[in-house]
């Protein structure tokens, strides 16, 4: 194999050779003859050419890049090879805008649509999914990252589910579905802790994946997860001094800083590396500094930054999910400034952001949910079913097991005691509801909400506790603000501060103190399944009803099911 070349200079004089001595440098690029080329393709083979088109991609000389596909595809047409051709047409789309580039990776899927071939067509629907990710068409690239992850799943190729599950991970962030993100991450993080020197070798992987359990994990409100992964990825960056990831790993620990309600030690970070930013970046971090500087009782400097924002947004058409709390804190600034025009603008403008984020989450909600979620249960239910075929080669190992009895009694002995007092507790007392439906507020009543506005929603509330409509498993906080006649950004604001919990949270524990009472009140629900339980009481799946009742109790369901079933038999009710 030749010599693989490690500049550009070295590119262009390497192909200038193998074309032929008498190409001149100018022009060399444009309309080479066919015979040429064909001459060209017998003196490379597909792995030189691959080689040196990566080795152009990467020092950006598109010139070359552009005479290395030329190549390529005329090897790939001479033989009659898809594969090769869709290779070439990866590397054209690197040259292309976002239109152009479309139609080539459509090709791709087009020609290699019968392949055995583990990574197409997949591969095509990937680079539709970042094109459009990339132009802010989420759901269309979440609707192309899904039939990219189905197909790597149907082929069983691993490495293409992991990418394809971490795309879908940061749309389904986007849009509020941060515990299924934290899933896929930490799914992607044991794996990826699984190969030698994970750090270093798969730098930009890691990297990125903490820095979005991070920042899912603020979202969450989960502060010391957060900081976690944070110091994690400050420490590293710093290591390898990595300025641009470094930068990023310190804005974001100013972010958890105001969460932390270390207001001063936030602000100054911002204000270091804020004019380095541009675009949404820039209009996220102006976010947190009008906070700070509203919690502060700085109003007028809050209100700056928040017009900055909206200059932001009105020139990108690029609103992020804080916006709308923007807008809520301009229009009462207006109102407070009798400025009835800024104030039906910024009215106008929160209505149309509000109803376009629900209406994207909904459909990216449902989008992920249906070709996600499902298939990967049944691929986990197929995986489940050929590993009882399987079962006879687990068997022997039963002996082993039965020999770590004497070592692993007592950690049995005193786990079953702490049980004991829970199921006490669930038995005798129930869930005590006055932490679910408290109405005192965590912190400083929010400025962004109206007296009367508050009090409403907070009423509006109390009457949805003492109803079942909480029980509804598609009920989502878009559905509800409509029935409470409120937007989802007050209530957002209400539930977070009056209940002290995310609305995802508020919505479970409503259920699971439900299912309590419920459960200790009507022994008919005893026969019913996992799966059963969790459709009576709002869940969408087993696993999730198990989770948010552990969560809230402490044990599982199937135990405390078990312990009411034996106190029917006994006699105790």
């Amino acid at each position: 194999m030749a010599q693989i070349p490690t500049t550009y200079k070295s590119i262009f004089f390497y192909l200038m050779f193998v074309l032929s001595g008498t190409i001149s440098f100018i022009g060399y690029s444009q309309d080479i003859p066919s015979k040429r080329l064909e001459n060209v393709t017998t003196k490379l083979s597909y792995e030189e050419i691959q080689d040196l088109e990566y080795e152009a991609l990467i020092d950006k000389d598109t010139a070359a890049l552009g005479l290395l596909i030329k190549i390529h595809l005329r090897k790939a047409s001479l033989e009659k090879n898809n594969i090769e051709k869709a290779r070439a047409y990866y590397y054209k789309t690197t040259l292309e805008k976002t239109s152009p580039a479309l139609v080539y990776a459509d090709s791709i899927i087009k020609i290699t649509k019968e392949s055995t071939h583990p990574n197409y067509p997949a591969i095509g629907y990937a680079i539709k999914g970042h094109l459009h990710y990339e132009s802010g068409n989420f759901q269309v690239a979440l609707t192309n990252y899904l039939k990219a992850y189905n197909l790597a799943l149907t082929k069983d190729n691993v490495d293409q589910q992991r990418e394809f599950a971490l795309a879908i991970a940061a749309i389904r962030n986007l849009y509020g579905q941060h515990y299924a993100a934290v899933e896929l991450y930490n799914k992607y993080l044991k794996l990826l802790k699984n190969e030698d020197n994970f750090e270093t070798q798969h730098y930009d992987d890691y990297t990125l994946l903490i820095f979005n359990l991070s920042l899912t994990h603020l979202r969450l409100q989960s502060i010391d997860s957060a900081r976690f992964y944070a110091n994690q990825g400050i420490k590293l960056t710093s290591k390898l001094r990595d300025d641009s990831n470094f930068q990023d790993f310190i804005l974001l620990d100013a972010q958890i800083n105001y969460y932390d309600s270390a207001y001063d030690e936030a602000r100054d970070t911002l204000l270091k590396y804020n004019g380095s930013l541009d675009g949404t970046s820039k209009a996220i971090k102006l976010y947190y500094l009008g906070k700070i500087e509203d919690r502060l009782n700085n109003k007028n400097l809050s209100i700056k930054y928040f017009k900055e924002i909206d200059s932001i947004v009105t020139a990108t058409g690029d609103p992020f999910p804080e916006v709308k709390d923007v807008y809520h804190e301009l229009i009462l600034n207006s109102i407070d400034q009798d400025d009835k025009l800024g104030q039906i603008e910024y009215i106008g403008k929160l209505i149309t952001y509000d109803s376009l984020h629900s209406t994207k989450q909904e459909n990216v909600i449902n989008a992920a949910m249906t070709s996600y979620d499902i298939p990967y249960l049944k691929h986990q239910k197929r995986e489940a079913e050929a590993q009882l075929e399987n079962k006879r080669t687990i068997i022997t190992g039963v002996g082993l097991l039965a020999g770590l009895g004497s070592f692993t009694g007592i950690f049995f002995f005193v786990r079953s005691i702490r049980i004991q007092r829970k199921l006490k507790v669930l038995l005798e007392e129930g869930i005590v509801r006055k932490k679910i439906i408290s109405d005192q507020p965590v912190g400083n009543h929010p400025s962004s909400v109206p007296e009367d506005i508050k009090k409403d929603i907070l009423n509006k509330l109390e009457k949805f506790e003492n109803s079942e409509r909480f029980l509804d498993k598609e009920l989502d906080m878009s559905k509800l603000a409509q029935e409470l006649e409120t937007n989802t950004s007050y209530l957002s604001v209400i539930i977070n501060s009056y209940k002290g919990k995310t609305f995802p949270n508020y919505l479970k524990d409503l259920r699971i103190a439900k299912a309590v009472r419920m459960l200790n009140n009507d022994h008919s629900l005893l026969r019913f399944s996992n799966q059963g339980l969790a459709e009576v009481f709002g869940f969408k799946t087993s696993e999730s009803f198990s989770k948010a009742f552990y969560k809230n109790t402490g044990i599982y369901p199937s135990k405390f099911i078990k312990e009411l079933n034996l106190r029917k038999v006994d006699g105790h009710s």
